[in-house]
């Protein structure tokens, strides 16, 4: 975990970088498209150091990529966003991710009861690929540069009274 933690500092430390160099649209994408492929090694794996050392390095690219596709999609939802709901949108943003995981381990726990551990896990990797495919179907893809935000005027602010 420790190792695998190494890749998620990194890719935060790097995501400046790698924007810079293809954009920061198919930097939030490739993010999202290493998750479901960094379960491949875990549907495959066995017993023993070979495999422990294979999840490892699947765990620190996996972590590399979500820290550096999380650390570009923070950067931009603020750049878009009005600072007056800079507060709201991340916890918006935080309750809807964090809100789903009971619920997604709840599942998976009764998915496991149903179909055993390697269906499940089949299952979650293939409904990585959703948001995916959504992602690579919107206008993201195409965007490189975070665009500039257009003052708009808080709705409080000239009003006459």
């Amino acid at each position: 975990m420790g190792i695998g933690g190494s890749g998620g500092v990194a890719g935060a430390l790097l995501a400046p970088r790698i924007t810079a160099r293809i954009g920061i649209g198919p930097t939030i994408i490739v993010g999202f498209a290493v998750s479901p492929l960094a379960q491949v090694p875990l549907l495959c794996a066995g017993p023993g150091l070979r495999w422990q050392i294979v999840l490892t390095a699947a765990l620190a690219v996996q972590l590399f990529w979500a820290a550096a596709s999380g650390t570009s999609q923070r950067s931009l939802r603020q750049a878009v966003c009005d600072p007056v709901f800079q507060g709201r949108m991340q916890s918006a943003s935080t309750t809807l991710t964090d809100g789903a995981r009971p619920l997604a381990a709840a599942t998976a726990d009764g998915l496991v009861l149903l179909l055993g551990v390697r269906a499940t896990l089949a299952i979650g990797a293939l409904l990585q690929v959703v948001p995916v495919v959504v992602l690579l179907a919107s206008p993201i893809r195409a965007l490189r540069t975070i665009p500039a935000r257009t003052a708009v005027p808080h709705p409080r602010e000239g009003a006459s009274s």
